[in-house]
Order: C-alpha cells, then sequence, then structure tokens
C-alpha cells in the first residue's frame, strides 16, 4: 500500500502535493492534496486499480467531462480530471465539513427541518443536473457533504462514467457494484439498460426514509437480499418508525420509493417544489411592527400619501398582472463564489465594466465596504477605519466612486480608498436644501449620467426599522441646487435607476430584512414600483402578499429582474416593464432553492451577482447574577437546531416550554419538558402562528396567528386542542399576555394606526371573551402583567421607553426615561416577586444588555451585558423566572456569488 502512494504521489507530483488519505470506498479513494497552480487544498479521488484497468482511460474521461460542465450552489464542481502513471484520478474542492453519512453516524435520524432542507438542496442539484442530461445513479449520504447549513452533492456523473465506460458485467467482473445497494432503484438492481433520471429520484426516496427513520427502507445481510427487497418487497411508512412525521412529508418520501419509475415523481424539480411547500415562506421571524396585507383591499395608503394619481393608479387597478410567457427569457448559467468569510456579505454591486464588486461585510449593524477584482484580483476594505455602519454602495458610471449610506447620511468615496465626503444627512444644515430637519437619508443611487443621486428620506426612527412609515424619494443634481421630490411612499427603499435614466425602481415594506440588526433577514410583505424619474406615474410591480425586494435593470431597461418568496424560498424572478412603468405580464421564476438576500446585475446584462443568506435563532438562558454583571459569554444553550425561534414562554410551575418554531416549516406552536425532551407539535396551520403565552393554571396557551389574512390572537388547550379564536379585526393584533387570575389577556395591536395596547377580559370559568377595549393612547408594544394582577409593563418601542399601566387608574407611570446617550427599551418583564422591572435595550440597534430598575421608580443598572464580539445577536424578546433570563440568540451568515447570465 505504501508503493501504491509513493506512485500516486510521483504521478501527480507536477500539479498536487499528496499530503494523506481522506477516505476509501467502493469505486475510490480520496486524498488530501494541495494544488500547486493555484496553493489551494483539494481532494483528489482515485479509482482502484483494477476498476481503472477494466475501464480505460479515454472513454471514462469523455464520459466525466460532461458532469464537469455542471455549475450550481449545491454541486461539489471538478476542478480537473485526468490519467498519469496509470491511475484514473478526479479533482473536486476539498470541504473540512463532514459528510452527511458522518452526521448520521454521530446523531442518527435528524430533526425534520433539517432532514427537509438537506433534501431541498440535494433536489435542487439533482434538477440542475438533469436539466443538463446528467444522472448521477449513487445518490446515498456518503456522496453529500455539509457546508455551513448547506448540503453539497459530491461525485456527479462518476457513476455514469464508470457505467457507460465498462458495461455492468465489466464491472461485476472487477469487482465493483455500480450504485449503492442499499439506495439502488429497482430497475438498477435489475441491470434495466433504460435506467434514466428517475433512478436518482427513488435514492432520494431512501436517502428522505434515512434521514427522518435512521435507517433506510430495506437492509438484508448480503447485498443480493438487499437489491431483492427493492424489487419485492414494499417498505414501511415512515410513520412507522417516526409517528411526528408530517403526513404530507410521509406521502411525498413513499412516493419516490414506488418501484416503476412511472408512479414516482417524474422531474426533480417537481419533487422539489413540493419540498419547499414543506419549508418555511418566511426563513426568517415575524416583524413586531409590520403587517402582511392578503389583499389589495386591506393595504392603507400603500404609496403616495395625499397623492391623487396614485389612488387614481390603484381603483383602475394597474397593478394586476396580466398573463404572461410560459418559460422565462433568462436563465442562470455558470456560478462562482466570490466570498466565503464568516458572517454576513451583503449588497453586491458590479462595477460598471464589470470587473470588479462592491459589497458590505461584517455583522449586523457593524458592516463594512469592501471591493474586490473578480478573476482572482485582490480585496479592498474601503471604511475600515472609519465609525459606524455602512451598507447600499452603488458604483459611479465612470467607475471611480462610491455612494453609500451610515448613520443617517449619504457619503460618497474613492473606490481605491480615500476621505469619504457627505453628500446629504448628518448634522441639520450640512447639505443645502435638506427636505426637513434631521431625519434619515438612505438607499442612495447614481443616475446613469452620473449627474445625480436619488435617495431616500424619512422622518428618524428610534431605530433604522423604517417599517410602515412614509417616507419620500428625492433627487439630488450633483452640481448644486435644490434636492427635488420624486414621490412620497410608504417605507421606500432599495432604489435602482433604469438603464436610461428615465426611470426608479424601488421596494415599498420589508426593510428590516435589508436593514435590520438584530432583527436583519426579518421577512415582511412587500411590493416592488416603478415611478417615472420626473415623479410621474407610479405603478406597482409585484404584489404585496409577499417578500419582493432588491430590483435590478437588465440592460434593456425593459426587464426587472427581483427577489421574492412568492413561491416558498428566496428566488430570482424576472418581470417585463412598458415604457410607461408597468408590468407586462407575470413575474417569472428564474432560480429554485436559492435563498438569496439581494442581487445586481452588470451594465452589459451578462452577469448577476447575489447573496445566500441564512439565519438561525434558538433559545439560551443567563443565570441572574447576584452581583455584577452577568456576561452573554457565559450563557448556556437551550434548544440547538436549524429553526428560528421568535418567543418562548415558561409554564407557571416551571415545568414546560412553549415556543414557536419553523422547525418543521412553518412556524407553529411546541412544547417541550424544561429539562429537555423531543418537542410536541400544537398546531400544524400551514400559516404561521407565533407568541405562545402559557395560561397560570398552565391548561391553555394564547398566540397570535396569520391563518386569517392578518395577525389575530387564539387560545388553545395546553396539548394542542380546543381551538378559540378571540380576535377577528384587519388590522394587526398580536403578543398576548394572561393575567395572573386568567380571566384577563392583554395584547397589541395597530388598530388606530400606531401600537396599542388593548384588553379583553372573561367571567371566572366562562368561554366568552369581552370585546377588546382600548388601553393605552401614546404607544405601547411588549406587554406584561405584574404578579399581583394590579399594573402591566410595556414600552414605547418608538422611542425606547419603559412604562407602568395601573388598572386601577389607567394613568401610565414612566419609569425609564430615554435620554440622549441612554439605551432603548425594547421589552421589559416582571421579577417574580413584582418588585423589579427588567428590560432588554439597545444602541445603535444593537442589543447589548438587560438592564434592571425598581417597579417603584429609581436608577437603572445593567445586569447583563449582550453584546456578542463572535456576531451573535439576541432579539428583542426576553423572559425571566426568579433566577435566569431566558432570551433568543440569533446566528446570521450571507456570501456572494456570481453567475452568467443567459438569454435563452
Amino acid at each position: 500500500m505504501q508503493d501504491l502512494l509513493e506512485r500516486l504521489k510521483e504521478a501527480l507530483a507536477d500539479r498536487y502535493v499528496i499530503e494523506r488519505e481522506l477516505g476509501s470506498g467502493g469505486m475510490a479513494t480520496v486524498y488530501l492534496a494541495r494544488d500547486l497552480r493555484h496553493d489551494r487544498k483539494v481532494a483528489v479521488k482515485v479509482l482502484r486499480l483494477d476498476l481503472a484497468a477494466a475501464l480505460g482511460s479515454e472513454r471514462f474521461l469523455r464520459e466525466i467531462k460532461i458532469a464537469a460542465q455542471l455549475h450550481h450552489p449545491h454541486v461539489l464542481p471538478l476542478y480537473d480530471s485526468g490519467e498519469a502513471g496509470g491511475f484514473l484520478y478526479y479533482v473536486m474542492p476539498y470541504e473540512e465539513g463532514e459528510s452527511l453519512r458522518e452526521k448520521l453516524a454521530k446523531e442518527g435520524e435528524l430533526p425534520v427541518a433539517e432532514a427537509v432542507r438537506l433534501l431541498r438542496d440535494v433536489v435542487d442539484a439533482l434538477a440542475h443536473a438533469h436539466e443538463h442530461g446528467v444522472v448521477h445513479r449513487d445518490i446515498k449520504p456518503d456522496n453529500v457533504l455539509l457546508s455551513g447549513h448547506h448540503a453539497l452533492v459530491t461525485d456527479f456523473g462518476v457513476a455514469k462514467a464508470v457505467s457507460e465506460a465498462t458495461g455492468r458485467q465489466q464491472l461485476t467482473t472487477a469487482g465493483v457494484a455500480l450504485g449503492t445497494p442499499a439506495y439502488m432503484a429497482p430497475e438498477q438492481a435489475v441491470a434495466d439498460p433504460h435506467i434514466d433520471h428517475r433512478a436518482d429520484i427513488y435514492a432520494v426516496g431512501v436517502l428522505a426514509y434515512e434521514l427522518l427513520t435512521g435507517q433506510p427502507p430495506f437492509t438484508g445481510t448480503t447485498p443480493q437480499e438487499v437489491l431483492s427487497a427493492h424489487v419485492t418487497q414494499a417498505p414501511d411508512v415512515v410513520t412507522r418508525h417516526r409517528a411526528t412525521v408530517p403526513r404530507s412529508l410521509a406521502q411525498l418520501v413513499m412516493r419516490c420509493l414506488e418501484k416503476k419509475p412511472a408512479d414516482r415523481w417524474q422531474r426533480a424539480e417537481e419533487l422539489l417544489l413540493h419540498l419547499e411547500a414543506l419549508t418555511t415562506p418566511s426563513d426568517g421571524i415575524t416583524p413586531t411592527d409590520t403587517r402582511p396585507v392578503p389583499a389589495v383591499s386591506k393595504r392603507k395608503n400603500a404609496i403616495g400619501l395625499g397623492i391623487g394619481v396614485v389612488v387614481i393608479a390603484a381603483i383602475v387597478g394597474v397593478f394586476v398582472l396580466r398573463s404572461g410567457p410560459e418559460a422565462p427569457l433568462f436563465r442562470v448559467g455558470r456560478t462562482t463564489q466570490v466570498t466565503r468569510a464568516l458572517g454576513l456579505e451583503v449588497d453586491p454591486s458590479f462595477s460598471p465594466d464589470g470587473r470588479m464588486l462592491s459589497y458590505t461585510a461584517g455583522t449586523a449593524g457593524r458592516m463594512r465596504l469592501y471591493v474586490q477584482q473578480l478573476g482572482g484580483g485582490g480585496t479592498i476594505e474601503l471604511t475600515d477605519r472609519l465609525t459606524g455602519s455602512h451598507r447600499s454602495p452603488q458604483w459611479s458610471p465612470d467607475g471611480t466612486q462610491l455612494v453609500y449610506e451610515s448613520q443617517g447620511a449619504i457619503f460618497t468615496i474613492p473606490v481605491f480608498g480615500g476621505t469619504p465626503r457627505r453628500v446629504v444627512g448628518g448634522s441639520p444644515g450640512f447639505a443645502s436644501g435638506e427636505p426637513a430637519a434631521g431625519g434619515v437619508f438612505h438607499s442612495p443611487v447614481w443616475s446613469p449620467d452620473g449627474e445625480q443621486i436619488a435617495y431616500v428620506w424619512q422622518e428618524n426612527p428610534a431605530s433604522i426599522a423604517y417599517q410602515r412609515q412614509p417616507s419620500e424619494i428625492y433627487v439630488l443634481s450633483l452640481s448644486g441646487g435644490e434636492p427635488r421630490k420624486v414621490v412620497d411612499a410608504i417605507e421606500a427603499h432599495s432604489l435602482r435607476w433604469s438603464p436610461n435614466g428615465s426611470m426608479l425602481a424601488f421596494v415599498s415594506g420589508a426593510s428590516l430584512f435589508v436593514f435590520g440588526t438584530g432583527d436583519f433577514g426579518n421577512v415582511d410583505p412587500s411590493s416592488i414600483w416603478v415611478v417615472k424619474s420626473s415623479g410621474e406615474n407610479p405603478m406597482q410591480v409585484t404584489g404585496e402578499d409577499a417578500l419582493n425586494i432588491s430590483p435590478a435593470w437588465w440592460s434593456d431597461g425593459e426587464h426587472l429582474l427581483f427577489v421574492s418568496n412568492r413561491d416558498g424560498s428566496r428566488d430570482i424572478y424576472e418581470v417585463a416593464i412598458a415604457s410607461s412603468g408597468e408590468p407586462r405580464g407575470t413575474p417569472l421564476r428564474l432560480t429554485t432553492g436559492l435563498n438569496a438576500h439581494g442581487i445586481d446585475l452588470s451594465a452589459d446584462g451578462a452577469h448577476l451577482t447575489y447573496s445566500v443568506f441564512t439565519h438561525l435563532a434558538n433559545l439560551w438562558y443567563l443565570e441572574m447574577p447576584s452581583q455584577g454583571v452577568a456576561s452573554i459569554t457565559e450563557a448556556t444553550r437551550v434548544t440547538g437546531e436549524t429553526q428560528v425561534i421568535e418567543i418562548a414562554d415558561l409554564s407557571a410551575d416551571g415545568a414546560w416550554l412553549a415556543f414557536d418554531s419553523n422547525r418543521e416549516g412553518d412556524q407553529d406552536i411546541y412544547r417541550a419538558p424544561l429539562t429537555g425532551g423531543e418537542p410536541q407539535r400544537l398546531t400544524t396551520h400551514l400559516q404561521d402562528d407565533y407568541a405562545p403565552s402559557w395560561s397560570p393554571n398552565g391548561r391553555q396557551i394564547a398566540f397570535y396567528s396569520l391563518r386569517t389574512g392578518n395577525r389575530d390572537v387564539f387560545v388553545m388547550s395546553a396539548d394542542g386542542g380546543a381551538l378559540q379564536q378571540l380576535t377577528d379585526h384587519p388590522d394587526q393584533d398580536r403578543l398576548p399576555d394572561w393575567s395572573p387570575d386568567g380571566n384577563a389577556i392583554v395584547f397589541v395591536s395597530d388598530r388606530t394606526g400606531q401600537q396599542e395596547l388593548y384588553l379583553m377580559t372573561r367571567e371566572p370559568g366562562a368561554a366568552e371573551w369581552s370585546r377588546p377595549e382600548q388601553l393605552t393612547t401614546k404607544g405601547g408594544f411588549s406587554p406584561q402583567w405584574s404578579p399581583d394582577g394590579t399594573a402591566i409593563v410595556y414600552v414605547d418601542d418608538r422611542v425606547g421607553s419603559v412604562w407602568v399601566l395601573p388598572l386601577e387608574n389607567r394613568q401610565p407611570r414612566l419609569l425609564v426615561e430615554v435620554e440622549e446617550g441612554s439605551p432603548l427599551a425594547q421589552s421589559a418583564r416582571w421579577s417574580q416577586d413584582g418588585n423589579t422591572i427588567y428590560y432588554i435595550a439597545s444602541m445603535g440597534g444593537e442589543v447589548h444588555g438587560i438592564w434592571s430598575v425598581p417597579a417603584s421608580g429609581g436608577p437603572s443598572r445593567m445586569v447583563a451585558q449582550l453584546g456578542d464580539p463572535s456576531g451573535r445577536f439576541p432579539t428583542w424578546w426576553f423572559t425571566v423566572d426568579g433566577t435566569r433570563f431566558y432570551f433568543t440568540i440569533q446566528e446570521f451568515e450571507a456570501n456572494v456569488w456570481v453567475a452568467e447570465l443567459l438569454t435563452r
């Protein structure tokens, strides 16, 4: 064996330095090596010598060359292949993550949500391969690598190449089974000469079965027994081995495992759509201050407050999309990952010549500007010595400068470094003709002729959450003069000028998804609009019942590409735009399962850049310090799965935890023993459920849900039964909290146009609840009853103050006032004895601590420091028991990619 390794090292010495063996399988041994030409780590797979001898190099390399053409985010690419010294080999990137086989060996069956997510990645890769005529033929856990939160499929085309080069009989003679018996479709087991892509779909069924139950559907003492079972035996249904698997998912898996190919899913694309339907459409935390709108009639003053032309446009229905062509104009070609660092890398933007990219990177709330040369060039950090966070870089038409936003002002900076120049915003009176004193300036973009900059202005909020607030779009001439208002809008951002300068595209809504800090990536419905740069004729391009963001013009100025989750994952869509700005036809989907955050197009329209964004949030706790300040570095994880938890609640006896999670697709309510154990899913509706609150006796749980088309409050029994809807209003009712006697519920609603507290009551033991009664008139959020039931603590999250509302006289008492430079409260909670109030607070949008204040009034002091240098972000929510603070910590990851954009 040592002689064989030395021979291999010598044969590949001119290209690769073999360092060590990583593993071996039925057909090949894989080695860690260093690529001398590119100075990078690679994995070199070397076919068994007896197999290589049976194959012959010419035909094998010709067949594997087809697989080398695959370029997809979930396909591990083929770098190189060849023959040297009698060895047949192929080279792939070296991924330090484990294989799915290794993960299964350590953990056994996976959480349902994680299994679905990984299967979606695998099927997405297969759909791409099948479209290019490549069938894998050996899908199994060993050939799926885990990189971050994603799956990469390896060895595409290898089994196909082997079979095409030798035929099954030669493989048997060589002592190699084509494929792996546990994952082989019946037609593979009987050596059917007409095997097609549906064999891969069968293998996906086997893989899914194993991920969900911990074992494949068929086992045996010999390979022949397993192959025979695939042909002759019916597999047990998935739920026989794991009853908690959702019925729809179990049915999906069993259809993959049909004996006859004609009875399975016929296309990987079809299977992918069904998998995506099982994943959360939001892929993020529900916003705390926005409203999803299921129909146009529920959106009030969506854009153009007080401007009749917009109202008329809505009346005549210019935004109703007509039927369009069946196939999109574009398709995405070869893709290349540009950035790989941990953390966030977003806001990608092409230079005018397409040779460089700008983007922002760091942690949410602390982003820096970068410029990177494509094709192997270097990276320049432009704002490393500047304070604040820097976002939304856009290139000047001559390619010499970037315009960007920071701390509510707009700046320009030379692309190779230099001193920033303030354009507008910041100190009052700095720029002549500012639209109003103060305010926030953001989303700048250069006009195509380089003479103007368009931007958004709106009144300065407490944080960078521009949600549902009026905003104004302006154009500023760089040669001087007054800024010119283009249009009024609601929560406008992400401006993009059309190539000829005649129109501006922008987004209305979902600003937290783009600009949030601790709530970065927080999904909310939004719409894309186009307006003439002169301010005439605003047109709604998309609906507003899904996330629609990041418009980008194609080079002809007649097509917009954008990101939307309208069909599940966040993918790229195209829509044609008439010269009037009106959409022509229905938006058409270009990608599947991408989970994009933002996009940009090169000036010639030949390339697309995008950032891929993932988001996790789990529950942690900190012990309350008897003195001093606790640190987030001492926090203990309570949950640790691939999921997003927004809000949790502890039962009064401290035995149970209720929480919302997207662990099985939609955001649903779960309960679990606080001491640990498998969570029990309590709600299963296709729309999202949030914010559980235990009744004092532990028999009921209140929550709010989107199942009625907007947010309403519900109550159910603690086992998920006996559901009762408590509110039914076209505005948003959320965040319920029980009174200590169980006969009242306080909740938040924006029925008056801003968030206020409302109260519902019932007679002891009665089932009927009163109509909601408004408690506050000057704002209210995140309420909680005092332990004795005499008062409610809440925050005014617009300004960050903490208030106490005595129920006796209903006169709010200011407990924590916001002073200049002080942290802004986001939510507040009582201590168990009612003597202390704790509040979680932020500075500059970043959650940085928990503070305590006597309930009777007095100075505040920090008791827990939540700033995390690793980039993890606690959310606005927290709760307390007698000894611990419980809160959620988010983890963000995003990387930038570049792809060819091809016309069909």
